[in-house]
């Protein structure tokens, strides 16, 4: 017995090493790890290789990333949030005129005076965080009490979004934006090296894989997408928890629309038209099934860095970087695909 324990000893560490490789992030993070060295031996110079390359591809994928992590949780449900872009365009825009508003008088922000900066920063970041979950509520809402189909709702409030986005700034950016918030905080990089919205970033999405892995609520969202009846037999109330995951979607989505804020130091009423697909491919890719009952966090958060690799190492190659579109759309329909063939089995 005594030499047996050893071995099973180390057959269970090699067992679970073994279960590590095959997970998806796993997987995922080995496939990035390819494309960065591919990129950095074909590209000039080895210029894909350079510090300031890659922290600036960890800013561009911050908000991917984080809207991914987020609607991770809505595809785990069985549900879909096609308005997450729109949602970011129209909190951005408001956090901008609520930043500019409160920060000093219309005569001393055109002067570019701003007395009462953190008034007009607190403000607009609650407000930007309200705008967002509201938005989310009102889906919410739309698909549990009217019972209407997600992919209908997010569809038809991503052009309602969009629309009350460009009244609200008359379509034009909003003007004045104080330049400070993107200098003293959305290009500053911590040690030199990552950027401070990439702090925030990876501190929400590991609150949210400990909301997804560790409580009832991350348990009874993935038991709504196995099942939804029977979470409801199990005395889940799933349109109360439903109408909760679109709210904590739009809440995010505020995040990333004071984040882009930073980062920009403007607005983009006309941007983030190609978010939703960045980010639900993310997800699929990732592992999470776009039919629920199954969801990785970190998979989504790994996966979201293949878009953002792509367009910069052909950039840097010298290829349109429209590309990326068709890369991200094969690899999306090769995830669904294996996907539903997964499902075929595991239901025969």
């Amino acid at each position: 017995m005594t030499h047996l324990a050893p071995s099973a000893a180390r057959r269970g560490v090699a067992s679970a090493v073994l279960a590590a490789a095959r997970s998806t992030p796993v997987g995922m993070a080995l496939i990035v790890l390819a494309l960065i060295v591919l990129f950095g031996i074909l590209s000039p110079d080895r210029a894909f290789f350079r510090i300031s390359n890659l922290s600036t591809i960890t800013l561009n994928v911050a908000v991917t990333m984080l809207l991914a992590a987020g609607i991770t949780f809505v595809l785990a449900s069985g549900e879909i949030d096609l308005s997450i872009g729109s949602n970011v365009v129209l909190s951005t825009v408001v956090t901008a005129q609520v930043l500019v508003a409160l920060s000093g008088t219309p005569d001393q922000v055109r002067a570019g005076e701003y007395p009462t900066l953190p008034l007009g920063i607190a403000a607009g970041t609650v407000a930007g965080i309200l705008t967002g979950a509201t938005y989310g509520a009102v889906n919410g809402l739309l698909v549990t009490r009217l019972r209407i189909n997600s992919f209908i709702v997010t569809l038809g409030t991503l052009g309602i979004g969009t629309g009350l986005a460009y009244v609200a700034s008359n379509g034009v950016n909003v003007p004045n934006v104080p330049r400070v918030i993107q200098t003293g905080f959305g290009v500053q990089r911590l040690w030199g090296v990552i950027p401070y919205p990439v702090i925030v970033v990876l501190t929400l999405c590991a609150g949210l894989w400990f909301l997804l892995r560790a409580t009832r609520f991350g348990l009874r969202t993935l038991a709504i997408g196995s099942s939804r009846d029977a979470a409801e037999r199990a005395g889940i109330r799933t349109a109360r928890h439903v109408m909760w995951l679109f709210v904590l979607m739009g809440a995010l989505a505020g995040v990333a629309a004071v984040l882009d804020l930073t980062r920009f130091g403007t607005t983009n009423i006309g941007g983030h038209q190609t978010t939703a697909l960045a980010a639900i491919a993310a997800v699929v890719i990732g592992g999470t099934s776009l039919f629920g009952g199954r969801a990785t966090i970190a998979g989504s958060m790994v996966a979201s860095l293949i878009p953002v690799i792509l367009a910069t190492g052909l950039v840097i190659l010298g290829v349109p970087s429209f590309y990326q579109l068709i890369f991200v759309g094969l690899i999306l329909i090769a995830a669904v695909y294996v996907d539903q063939r997964r499902r075929e089995r595991m239901s025969a």
